[in-house]
């Protein structure tokens, strides 16, 4: 029996980044607006691959990024549960937690920087 691989290529996971974070990204029309919704994207990716997107640490994490703003935080909330998450299959969201779960592999994500 063959033993669970828990790596990723480079390419695969900046594909599977820009798929997670094209409902957010694409909609923007300045790189700024564009480097703004991948910097949101990487703080709820990191939270995916982690399994700790749960409702509660999800709005947390918005209302870090827009302080008592609660529309906007339920609007990329949303977007997140509906849009974001659902990119991904349920088999790439396992692969990503696996991956993640390797420490050397998580190192590099905090460490991963620019995505495109």
């Amino acid at each position: 029996m063959e033993t669970q691989k828990h790596t990723l290529h480079e390419k695969d996971m900046h594909s599977l980044f820009e798929k997670f974070s094209s409902p957010m990204v694409n909609p923007c029309i300045s790189e700024a607006q564009k480097e703004k919704a991948r910097e949101i994207s990487r703080i709820l990716w990191l939270l995916l691959v982690t399994g700790t997107d749960s409702e509660s640490n999800v709005y947390n994490a918005l209302n870090k990024v827009f302080p008592n703003r609660y529309d906007d935080n339920v609007a990329f909330g949303s977007l997140y549960f509906y849009k974001m998450k659902t990119a991904l299959t349920r088999q790439e969201q396992l692969q990503l937690r696996r991956h993640y779960s390797n420490q050397e592999n998580f190192r590099a994500l905090k460490n991963w920087g620019k995505v495109d």
